[in-house]
């Protein structure tokens, strides 16, 4: 049975600090579509250092706007977008099954951040893995893959989480849930 863990506080997407100066819009970006699922004009990303950075407004435009028919139409298993030119610290990661979606924030070594459901059966595992083998409870998943897709769209075109998000934070940066 999962729990919120000690030191865990909820929190509005405003009142979590992101990255400023010259990080603080997306750079770097790697996803997994299912068999068939990738979109039209998605670019296959090698492990490019500022690989969304070096693209064009126009073409990350398109982009996301097919992004988020993939993920509504349950066709991303994962995603992951960086702040950073090469994909490590402060970045956000999305893993998808079963119409279910795990959103985290993670900036390292100084919070671990979920998206926060508050379902009243919260306390069960959700479909969604992180990792495809960290279990997620249900208060901590989203089943609204439309709400996930604008969550992930508004992270990859503005550099902020979207605002109509809560968020379980732990400042000492464990998941926010234990069991």
């Amino acid at each position: 049975m999962f729990e919120l863990s000690e030191g865990t506080q909820i929190l509005r997407a405003d009142e979590i600090d992101l990255p400023t100066g010259e990080f603080s819009r997306i750079q770097f970006v790697t996803a997994c579509f299912a068999p068939g699922g990738t979109p039209k004009d998605w670019l296959p990303f090698e492990e490019n250092e500022s690989n969304w950075a070096s693209l064009t407004p126009e073409v990350q435009t398109r982009m996301v706007e097919q992004l988020k028919g993939a993920i509504c139409g349950g066709k991303v298993r994962e995603i992951s977008l960086s702040f950073e030119p090469w994909g490590e610290d402060h970045f956000l990661s999305a893993e998808f099954d079963q119409g279910w979606a795990a959103i985290l924030y993670n900036a390292c070594d100084e919070c671990g951040v979920a998206l926060y459901s508050d379902r009243p059966d919260g306390l069960e595992d959700a479909p969604v893995d992180i990792g495809g083998q960290t279990p997620v409870p249900k208060m901590c998943a989203i089943e609204d893959l439309e709400k996930a897709a604008r969550a992930v769209s508004c992270f990859l075109e503005t550099g902020r989480l979207s605002p109509e998000t809560t968020w379980a934070v732990n400042l000492e940066g464990d998941l926010p849930w234990r069991f």
